[in-house]
């Protein structure tokens, strides 16, 4: 299974993010079967990280608590804005979901903020990849079989 996050790893680039993908379809192509390819530009995602869902992340699936939880929330809380137009300043107004970018951290926050789709994805048979803010989910279907979609309502 074709699964990985070429960013922020040595040897990987958005080349071989393009020729794992490629590869894949090209393959599901020639066994006759059709490919769902969706391709996510994540860039603004950094200014929609909600902060209180890092930390239960954090905290439920990941197991970190006391200092280092303290340390994450202390990085993220507490951070502020406003505008000047024409030198006039706006009310300062307290981010909630938000991660500075080009930060050190900025990366691992936004892998930890992912992870659900690492573990969504292949219960679906889903292939993903994450390549910083781009991100491929793809799949090939078999034509031979129906796709059953359950739904219950009463």
């Amino acid at each position: 299974m074709l699964i990985s996050q070429a960013a922020y790893k040595s040897g990987y680039s958005t080349e071989t993010a393009l020729v794992e993908v490629k590869y894949y379809i090209v393959m599901s192509i020639y066994q006759g079967k059709p490919v769902l390819l969706i391709l996510l530009d994540m860039s603004a995602a950094f200014n929609t990280v909600d902060h209180n869902v890092i930390f239960s992340m954090l905290k439920d699936i990941f197991g970190l608590s006391g200092k280092v939880l303290e340390w994450f929330r202390s990085y993220l809380e507490q951070r502020s804005q406003r505008v000047s137009v024409h030198g006039i300043l706006s009310v300062i107004q307290f981010l909630l979901s938000f991660v500075p970018q080009s930060s050190v951290l900025g990366p691992l926050i936004f892998t930890i903020y992912t992870h659900l789709l690492r573990i969504i994805a292949p219960r679906y048979s889903i292939k993903y990849h994450l390549d910083a803010d781009d991100t491929q989910l793809y799949i090939s279907l078999d034509p031979d079989s129906e796709l059953h979609f359950s739904s219950k309502t009463k």
